[in-house]
């Protein structure tokens, strides 16, 4: 291997190192060994590159966290569907009874317990281990903490897991604790800058405008301030230069935005969008996003449309109405209401659309590039097409 190649090698490992950080910012040898072997290999490169977004790499013993601090109170996060609020209470709860946890290892059943009382004495919203949608939030809650490292499945069994959640029957499933994950879950600091926002300094502009580059995949200059606007035209070409350095994607620069494309590594297969799949959702993403990019009306920022809920439900309703028979069961079953929430649901995940508390569609640049649905049925029988068949979403440049 000359050096050339052995250098270009090595910027590749450190791009799945920092790509995966960005996928899964808890990175420990029971959760995925060869990324923990890759992030220690290169961790003093990650550090440089965590720094250049005003993030920062901790460590404790055999866990390294990602950590994301706001800037101007703004929480760097990724597009997409939030966690369901109920969980993460639940999973605060269950990190709390596990700090007062002597043993190193816990049963579902037991954890189920300690959040019963908890609850109670925080005064939060009680749990009740008698209803199964509580169990089902538990569980949820507890496949949180499993994905930040603080718990470890250890039964093997799922069908002993399942038949917990169902029925409140056994133990559930065995954990071990992990308490140096547990220490790196929560950052009372960060807390508070995303509570109490200090004012966004100068000097953090060049960080914010790669984050949001990175993290959202798409940079929109007409939505930024004159400040960050006029910064970005004076650095564009450092600034893209550093995303596409520290994640191995390109940087298409269009007239409305700057679309950082990713080269879709196993370890970062979350921060790209699978839309449109060959999925009744996508189908039906896509179907009600032409409708209501025909009828939607320019917003106020350059670049967005927006589109009424009045409007987009009776759009919905009409989508039902023509292809009812193709429609899966539950879409079919839930008629409008179900196609407008499962459409927008989808479209939010693939960070083309937002949703306003009073159901407003505003409809993101980016949505602009996937047009005219297709299905490809084939042979297929027609109540069978959006269960089964391909999909196609041509894209308008």
């Amino acid at each position: 291997m000359t050096a050339l190649s052995f250098r270009a090698f090595d910027l590749s490992d450190r791009q799945a190192a920092f790509t995966g950080l960005l996928a899964a910012p808890v990175v420990a040898p029971w959760l995925d060994a060869d990324h923990y072997g890759l992030v220690t290999r290169h961790e003093r490169d990650l550090e440089k590159w965590a720094r250049r977004l005003g993030y920062r790499l901790q460590r404790i013993d055999r866990c390294v966290r990602l950590r994301r601090v706001p800037i101007g109170g703004a929480p760097a996060v990724p597009r997409g569907l939030p966690p369901k609020r109920r969980p993460l209470v639940l999973a605060l709860v269950v990190a709390a009874a596990l700090e007062d946890q002597r043993e190193d290892s816990i049963t579902l059943q037991e954890v189920s317990d300690a959040v019963r009382h908890g609850t109670a004495a925080y005064e939060l919203a009680p749990y009740d281990p008698t209803q199964r949608a509580h169990r089902s939030d538990l569980v949820t809650a507890v496949r949180i903490l499993a994905a930040h490292g603080v718990l470890e499945q250890r039964t093997q069994r799922s069908d002993l897991l399942h038949s917990w959640e169902r029925e409140g029957a056994g133990i559930g499933a065995g954990y071990a604790i992990h308490r140096d994950a547990l220490v790196l879950l929560i950052d009372t600091r960060d807390a508070e800058l995303a509570l109490v926002p200090p004012p966004r300094a100068a000097e953090n502009r060049g960080a914010y405008l790669l984050r949001i580059l990175i993290e959202t995949q798409a940079l929109y200059p007409l939505e930024l301030s004159e400040d960050d606007r006029n910064y970005l035209t004076g650095q564009r070409h450092r600034l893209i230069a550093q995303a596409e350095e520290m994640t191995g994607g390109t940087v298409e620069v269009r007239s409305d935005a700057l679309v950082l494309v990713l080269p879709g590594r196993g370890n970062e297969s979350t921060l790209v969008s699978s839309f449109p799949d060959t999925t009744a959702a996508s189908w039906v993403g896509l179907a009600l996003l032409d409708e209501v990019v025909a009828v939607a009306r320019p917003a106020e920022i350059p670049g967005r449309r927006v589109c009424p809920a009045a409007t987009v439900h009776v759009l919905a309703e009409e989508l039902v109405r023509k292809h009812r028979a193709r429609l899966t069961v539950p879409l079919r079953e839930g008629g409008a209401v179900a196609v407008r929430e499962k459409a927008a649901e989808t479209l939010i995940d693939a960070g083309l659309l937002d949703v306003s508390v009073d159901g407003e569609w505003t409809l993101l640049p980016t949505a602009a590039r996937y047009r005219n649905a297709e299905l490809d049925a084939g042979a297929s029988e027609p109540s069978a097409l959006f269960d089964q068949a391909p999909i196609t979403g041509k894209e308008t440049q």
